[in-house]
C-alpha cells in the first residue's frame, strides 16, 4: 500500500445532512488509509455555519478517526473543492441516461485514479443522502461512478458507498499502475476552457439558447474523455478567442 498516493485522494461531500453519516464517514475513510475530507455547504445540522464546529454527534461515530474531522475543510461550492484537483469523480446510484457511456464501477475506475493520483489531487464527490448530486454537480466530473447492488435495494448508506470506494483504492495502492505521460489540466483550467466554449457556440448560432444545457454537457463528455493537459488546454482557448475576434473583425481586414 502506498500511503503517499492515499494522501493524494479527496473524499468531497457535497450538502451531508446527517452529522452520524459523516462521522461514519471519517472512520471509513481512516480504515483505508485516506485523510482528506472536504464538507461543501453542510447542512445546520452538520453545522451552523462554515465556521462553526460540526455537531458532536459527528464524533461519536468517529471512532479514531476524529482527527479527519478536526482537519475537515469546508467550502460553499463544490467548485472551490475540486478546482485544484487533476481529476474529479462524481456518484450516482442513478443510471442517468444524460451520462452515456460515463457509468464505471469502483474496480473498473480504480486503477484511473490511482494513476491521476500520481499527478495531482483527486476528488471523490459523493451527494446528498436524499437524491444525491444533481446533473450540473456531475457536470464537474470527468467520470462517474457507480456502486453495483441488487437491483432490490440500490441505496447505499453514504458512509458504506465511501467505505466500498476507498477499499478498492486501498487494495490497488499495493500495486499501482504507472502514472500518465503528462501533466493533466486542472479542474479550474478545465473549467474556464468550457465558459469560453459556451460562450463561443452561443456567439457562432452552434446552438439554441434554450439547448444550452444538453450541448454544455455533451461537450463536456466529449472534451472529458480527452484527459487535456494544461498546454492543451491553453491552446483551445486561444483558439476560440482567436475564432471570437475573427468572427467580428476578420471580414472587415
Amino acid at each position: 500500500m502506498n500511503p503517499s498516493l492515499l494522501d493524494s485522494i479527496r473524499v468531497v461531500l457535497v450538502s451531508p445532512q446527517e452529522p452520524m453519516n459523516v462521522g461514519a464517514v471519517a472512520r471509513a475513510m481512516r480504515n483505508f488509509g485516506l485523510g482528506d475530507l472536504w464538507l461543501v455547504a453542510p447542512e445546520p445540522t452538520v453545522a451552523e455555519t462554515l465556521e462553526a464546529p460540526l455537531n458532536a454527534k459527528a464524533y461519536h461515530l468517529a471512532v479514531r478517526a476524529e482527527v479527519i474531522l478536526d482537519q475537515a475543510r469546508r467550502s460553499k461550492t463544490l467548485l472551490e473543492a475540486v478546482q485544484d484537483c487533476v481529476l474529479v469523480v462524481g456518484t450516482t446510484v442513478r443510471s442517468r441516461d444524460v451520462y452515456p457511456g460515463s457509468l464505471v464501477s469502483p474496480r473498473t475506475l480504480t486503477p484511473q485514479v490511482l494513476k491521476a493520483a500520481q499527478r495531482g489531487k483527486v476528488a471523490l464527490v459523493f451527494g446528498r443522502e436524499t437524491f444525491g448530486l444533481t446533473n450540473d454537480e456531475l457536470d464537474l466530473a470527468q467520470y462517474i461512478l457507480r456502486i453495483p447492488t441488487a437491483p432490490e435495494q440500490t441505496n447505499l448508506n453514504l458512509a458504506q458507498a465511501v467505505l466500498l470506494v476507498a477499499y478498492e483504492l486501498f487494495i490497488g495502492a499495493e500495486n499501482p499502475p504507472e502514472p500518465p505521460a503528462d501533466q493533466p489540466a486542472t479542474r479550474d483550467a478545465l473549467e474556464a476552457l468550457f465558459d469560453d466554449l459556451e460562450r463561443y457556440v452561443l456567439e457562432i448560432g452552434f446552438t439554441d439558447p434554450r439547448r444550452l444545457p444538453y450541448t454544455r454537457r455533451r461537450l463536456r463528455r466529449i472534451l472529458h474523455k480527452a484527459t487535456l493537459t494544461d498546454p492543451e488546454v491553453k491552446m483551445l482557448r486561444g483558439f476560440l478567442h482567436q475564432s471570437r475576434w475573427y468572427a467580428k473583425h476578420g471580414k472587415n481586414k
